[in-house]
């Protein structure tokens, strides 16, 4: 059952506004109704793709326009529909930009969504990528993650307050995510697996950077309850990968062991909070052959399966944020088409591969630069080929 704060905020939400959905027959962006995700009144299918850099470039380098280029290549040349990319400063930088000099930092931000808005691209902006960040920028043991009293998640509240309430009326925003794969760091064993130390701090992390499942969840909710209360109606969605294979141990236990598939769909189906309408889950390789069932390791189709089964069983359809693999090897080659299909399969209507550039070098391995003048498709830009017709093969479907 719903919380009834989620209830009243949705209340709220609906007051303030009621105004920019005066005329408008449909909510904005992407929301679900009935169990199915939907966009302009029908239901919706497609993948985008990830472009993390596009905006937290601009911290650094106020002037870059790279993602001018980058939205021109997506829709011209790829017509992917959206992106999904971090909305945010990875580290204390961009937070403390925001917090003292706010009309710099949305003018940047702007710069990003009137370009998306002038492509006709759809955004889903991350609000807060790494889990570590706002508290460190407060000044806070992680632990304060579970303190709604906390700077940390004032910090929260205000920033999502402040987001949903300057773009609630952007066509170009589609939905809005909390962070990047938070459920990552929640609950492993004893003080042995403490998050990376503060940037630019020797000092080792101690017993209260020691991340709990409900600090999170109540990291997920404060956030949700923000967004409501300004949009009433966008997706908004977790950021999580799939959960880990020993979810299960290490949140009753405290220690490591292999979760069977029951005790895995348990911790994932926990991850989501009741509220959130849409789950999210990322699938990459290394999720194959992880989760055992009656003793037999589960390949990543029947893992991913499950887990869009389990979505399905309470009325939550899927967004995978992110799929994709390193290298260009064969093997590498093989893992994509394998994900790509189990998307096309399982009908899972969102999803992102991972990671566009339009030049420049960010991750190496993984990066999808657009192929290079006088060079042979690149074989890593082959993969925006595979979006661009997976994409037209769900618009016929649909059509038809």
């Amino acid at each position: 059952m719903k919380r009834i704060r989620g209830i009243l905020a949705v209340g709220i939400g609906l007051l303030i506004a009621c105004g920019c959905q005066e005329g408008r027959p449909y909510p904005a962006g992407l929301y679900v109704q009935d169990g199915a995700l939907m966009r302009t009144g029908k239901p919706y299918r497609a993948m985008g793709v990830n472009y993390y850099t596009c905006f937290n470039v601009l911290i650094d380098q106020p002037e870059n326009r790279d993602f001018v280029a980058g939205f021109r290549v997506l829709r011209e040349e790829y017509t992917i529909p959206f992106i999904r990319f971090s909305a945010c400063s990875f580290g204390s930088k961009g937070w403390k930009l925001y917090t003292e000099n706010p009309e710099e930092y949305f003018r940047r931000f702007d710069l990003v969504v009137r370009e998306a808005e002038k492509r006709n691209l759809g955004l889903i902006p991350s609000l807060f990528w790494y889990i570590c960040s706002v508290a460190d920028f407060c000044d806070e043991p992680l632990s304060e993650l579970g303190n709604p009293n906390s700077k940390t998640r004032a910090l929260y509240r205000k920033y999502a307050s402040e987001m949903a309430m300057r773009y609630k009326d952007s066509p170009a925003i589609w939905g809005w995510e909390v962070g990047n794969e938070y459920m990552l760091f929640a609950d492993l064993p004893k003080l042995n697996h403490l998050p990376p130390n503060k940037a630019g701090s020797k000092e080792a992390r101690t017993a209260k950077d020691k991340i709990l499942r409900p600090m999170v969840l109540g990291v997920y909710q404060e956030v949700y309850d923000a967004i409501r209360a300004i949009d009433p109606d966008r997706m908004v969605v977790t950021g999580d990968s799939l959960t880990r294979e020993a979810a299960w141990h290490n949140y009753h236990r405290d220690a490591w062991g292999v979760d069977s598939l029951a005790q895995w769909e348990e911790m994932f189906a926990m991850d989501t909070p009741d509220d959130f309408e849409v789950v999210s889950f990322h699938m990459y390789g290394l999720h194959d052959q992880c989760v055992s069932s009656g003793g037999e390791k589960l390949s990543l189709e029947k893992f991913a399966g499950a887990a869009v089964e389990n979505s399905r069983r309470r009325g939550k359809p899927v967004w995978c944020g992110e799929l994709g693999m390193p290298g260009t090897d064969g093997k590498s080659r093989e893992m994509f088409g394998r994900m790509m299909k189990i998307v096309e399969e399982n009908k899972i209507p969102i999803s992102a591969i991972w990671n566009f550039l339009p030049s420049g070098t960010f991750q190496p391995e993984w990066d999808i630069l657009p192929p290079r003048k006088g060079e042979p498709q690149g074989e890593r830009s082959a993969m925006l080929e595979a979006v661009k017709e997976l994409n037209a093969r769900f618009a016929a479907e649909d059509e038809g």
